[in-house]
């Protein structure tokens, strides 16, 4: 339809500053933290979430870009 913009995965690295650094639940070394968008009654609303792992000695290591 017009006007309509396609849900996608979209992922950005927020800034530290105001939230709790977040770990990884498998290693305990520290991770990003993500914003994330759903939408709900037709707005776009944030959701911040821990972001992947990035130690390779990890069990839930996952690459950068990928």
């Amino acid at each position: 339809m017009a006007g309509e913009q396609q849900q996608r995965a979209h992922a950005t690295v927020a800034p530290q500053a105001g939230h709790a650094q977040r770990t990884c639940p498998a290693c305990g070394n520290p991770v990003d933290t993500v914003v994330r968008r759903r939408k709900s009654l037709g707005i776009f609303v944030p959701e911040w979430g821990p972001g992947p792992c990035r130690n390779p000695e990890c069990p839930q290591y996952r690459p950068a870009g990928g």
